[in-house]
């Protein structure tokens, strides 16, 4: 489990949800996730740009592959 501060900040987190209204504090969110995905696409296109990078985005299809037959 992370440190005692991150576990007082999710419960301050939760307990702000619970208290205030949704179109309080859901735009904050909306722009937190959106930011993670643009992250997430910036640094699958920086690795499109290396042959390593190439190799490791291949990897992750594959065992990504792997887990859907499992299913």
């Amino acid at each position: 489990m992370r440190d005692k501060s991150h576990m007082d900040a999710v419960e301050r987190w939760a307990e702000f949800v619970r208290t205030h209204d949704r179109n309080e504090w859901k735009p904050g969110i909306d722009a937190f996730i959106n930011s993670v995905y643009e992250k997430a696409d910036d640094f699958y296109v920086r690795l499109q740009e290396t042959e390593k990078g190439r190799e490791v985005l291949e990897r992750l299809r594959e065992d990504r592959m792997k887990v859907k037959t499992l299913k």
